[in-house]
């Protein structure tokens, strides 16, 4: 061997180690400061409240300590319910009615983890812990003397501070808005998405009425403008929103009349459909799903800008409702495949029981998606957190709740049908 191809060989080699050290050195560089803003994904609703033990899954949180790193945050105790401790009696009278008054279990000053159940871009940038509007104004009268014999008044622009859900006042409290908290934490790397509920409220209100192009694309946008001018983030992930019209929220629904406008989807607690804005119909389903796609055009967009990583949970969701997602422990035993639906017997599944946020496993499947998404774009290799151990102590997995049969069959579970019909 040549004295010169010696060294060429050398040099690769040290340029092998020297990648492997700098790749490292960058992974824990780029988290050593996570930061949050987000929605109910982000922040773990589960079961129609968010808790501890539910925050402790929620996607960030999960990949953030699959990195070696960590967020903190406010803990939760409500506002709500968790449904699949109430159906399985694992929480009482007094259990329940803590739970819809809700609080906080613990605290921090300033949280790195801001995402909000029910947030979108708009109330990242103006919905506070004390403020649903930080810039919301109204008018009011400024008494004053105009000369020393005259008082008199004028009318004036003055902060119009109306109070905001629970889930931000227990959420945020007094640190800012999810933009404020953000510019005041200076993460290294950004979870950055909160676009789902954009398009989300369609399903929720069976209605197109919330579609808004013009306001999404002006928020995300100004979202990600202060984000860059914060200076100090060094990358992030954005995840694309999936088909909100498959979700087990909704199912199919056939007017026994045979009324057009009286098919399409449904919400599963309804037994029947008595009006048109209770369904929707196939024009309104491709209404959202156009506007989905333009959404999504959007969400790839600024990844490329801000040169994050994308996860594409439109196409996992899809191939999730087609073929469902193989379940096997290390051993080689598998319960079967996960669906696009909540747990039934014999069939496992990602949903909770409100149709519409993963439960325990599901949150683990969205977690590993962004772990593939971050180590493709920057070259790491952070590992996935273990499904089948999601799945194994999954409750809601292991014991399925078959709960529309209890909304059906049970005197309680037809007053919560009707409960749920006045609020959605």
């Amino acid at each position: 061997m040549s004295i010169r191809n010696f060294w060429k060989i050398l040099s690769g080699t040290f340029l092998i180690v020297g990648a492997s050290t700098l790749s490292a050195q960058s992974q824990a560089q780029m988290f050593s400061r996570p930061g949050v803003i987000g929605d109910s994904l982000s922040q773990g609703f589960y079961g129609a409240t968010v808790e501890e033990k539910t925050q402790n899954w929620a996607y960030p949180v999960l990949v953030s300590k699959q990195a070696g790193s960590n967020v903190s945050y406010n803990v939760l105790k409500g506002p709500y319910l968790n449904f699949e401790d109430v159906l399985k009696g694992d929480c009482g009278v007094f259990c329940i009615a803590a739970s819809i008054i809700g609080g906080n279990g613990s605290t921090v000053g300033l949280p790195t983890h801001a995402g909000i159940t029910g947030a979108d871009y708009t109330t990242v940038l103006q919905t506070s812990g004390q403020c649903e509007n930080i810039n919301a104004t109204t008018w009011a009268k400024q008494w004053y003397w105009e000369t020393w014999y005259w008082y008199t008044y004028r009318w004036i622009q003055v902060p119009d501070c109306q109070s905001p859900d629970k889930f931000h006042q227990f959420g945020l409290r007094s640190s800012g808005t999810q933009i404020q908290v953000m510019q005041a934490v200076k993460p290294s790397f950004l979870f950055g998405t909160a676009a789902a509920n954009h398009v989300l409220c369609t399903a929720l209100s069976t209605s197109t009425d919330c579609l808004d192009q013009a306001r999404f694309l002006r928020d995300i946008r100004s979202t990600m403008s202060k984000m860059a001018a914060i200076g100090s983030i060094k990358g992030g992930v954005l995840f694309t929103v999936p088909n909100v019209t498959s979700i087990a929220f909704l199912e199919n629904y056939n007017d026994p009349q045979g009324r057009v406008n009286y098919s399409g989807l449904k919400a599963f607690f309804r037994s029947s459909v008595s009006d048109p804005s209770q369904v929707l119909d196939k024009n309104e389903v491709a209404t959202i799903t156009n506007f989905l796609t333009s959404i999504n055009n959007e969400v790839k967009a600024q990844a490329v800008a801000m040169g994050f990583a994308l996860a594409d949970l439109k196409v996992l969701f899809d191939d999730l409702k087609e073929n469902g997602r193989l379940i096997k422990s290390p051993s080689g035993y598998s319960p079967g495949y996960a669906k696009a639906n909540w747990p039934l017997p014999g069939q496992p599944g990602i949903f909770g029981l409100d149709g519409v946020h993963p439960n325990m496993y599901g949150h683990s499947v969205f977690a590993n998606e962004l772990i593939k998404a971050i180590n493709s774009k920057y070259g790491y290799s952070i590992p996935q957190v273990s499904e089948y151990t999601a799945w194994y102590y999954d409750s809601l997995n292991r014991n399925p709740v078959d709960l529309k049969k209890f909304l059906t069959d049970t005197l309680f579970g037809q007053f919560i049908s009707w409960v749920i019909g006045i609020f959605v």
